[in-house]
């Protein structure tokens, strides 16, 4: 019996982490409804985009493994990775965005809410109670 080539392994390997991504890209357009609103939703939108990116890069490197004429020519996954890495970067920027958002008017709501009650109810001190 001769033993698997590593040709064959590769072959496999791409066509798991094809598969695999295509899955994930699928799952990422069908969350788009749900994430379509507010500044949160526009990172997740950015994210959605980079997963359909990596799925196509995982196509590209596929047909790459297998062979197919021009595509290793073109370099098209190189191309392809170099976009997703930079949707990915700037889905993440988005993201912190709004979570320092969010952590600002937890803060200001916050401060205002000390603000009414230190109107609304008179300081005493321990001196000052009666006991």
């Amino acid at each position: 019996m001769n033993a698997p080539s590593m040709a064959s392994y590769d072959v496999l390997s791409a066509f798991f982490s094809f598969a695999l991504s295509a899955g994930a890209a699928a799952l990422a357009i069908h969350l788009y409804p749900l994430l379509r609103v507010g500044r949160s939703g526009a990172s997740w939108r950015v994210l959605i985009i980079a997963a359909v990116l990596f799925a196509l890069m995982q196509a590209l490197r596929l047909c790459e493994t297998i062979g197919v004429p021009y595509v290793r020519a073109l370099q098209l996954s190189s191309v392809i990775e170099l976009i997703f890495g930079l949707a990915l970067a700037y889905a993440f920027f988005l993201q912190r965005q709004v979570f320092i958002e969010s952590q600002l008017e937890a803060r200001t709501q916050k401060r205002r809410k000390s603000d009414r009650q230190s109107d609304e109810e008179p300081v005493v001190s321990a001196y000052e109670a009666d006991y």
